[in-house]
Formats: C-alpha cells, sequence, structure tokens
C-alpha cells in the first residue's frame, strides 16, 4: 500500500514513556503520605487511643483537685446540699 497522503501509519496516539522524569528523592513527606494512605485502621486505633487518655487525664486532674467526688458517702452528699442551699 502506498502512504499519499505522508501518513505516519499504526502510530501510538499517546506515547507509553513519561514526558517527565518520575525518579526523584523520597523524603519524610511521601513517607507520611504512604503511612496516611496504607494505614487507615492503625490511625484510626490510635486517635481513638489519644482520646481515650486525655479523657482519663482529664478526670484525674479533676478527682485530684476535688471538682469531682467520685467516692462520696450519702452524709457528704447531703452535706454539700445544704452548703449549697
Amino acid at each position: 500500500m502506498i502512504n499519499i497522503f505522508k501518513r505516519k501509519v499504526n502510530q501510538a496516539k499517546h506515547p507509553l514513556s513519561p514526558v517527565e522524569p518520575t525518579h526523584r528523592v523520597w523524603t519524610i513527606f511521601d513517607e507520611l503520605e504512604d503511612f496516611w494512605v496504607c494505614n487507615k485502621t492503625a490511625i484510626g486505633v490510635f486517635i481513638i487511643a489519644v482520646c481515650i487518655g486525655i479523657l482519663i487525664f482529664m478526670m484525674g486532674y479533676a478527682a485530684a483537685t476535688g471538682h469531682i467526688h467520685m467516692f462520696s458517702t450519702e452524709a457528704n452528699v447531703y452535706e454539700h446540699l445544704t452548703e449549697v442551699i
């Protein structure tokens, strides 16, 4: 077959080789992005553990400073009620 119009026959529309080089230095941001994408369950468990730890710390601090009366007796409760009234 003669190519009359000087067209390139059977050429790919898009070349398979990348236009820009893909090799670059691996940084800590790439490591963090890889961790974020691959470990959703571990991140969820870590966030829940941090929240529970903060809650326990806050309750311990409130109990230590006297803002929460966890082990009050019944007489102690009435005593506080009379102080309020």
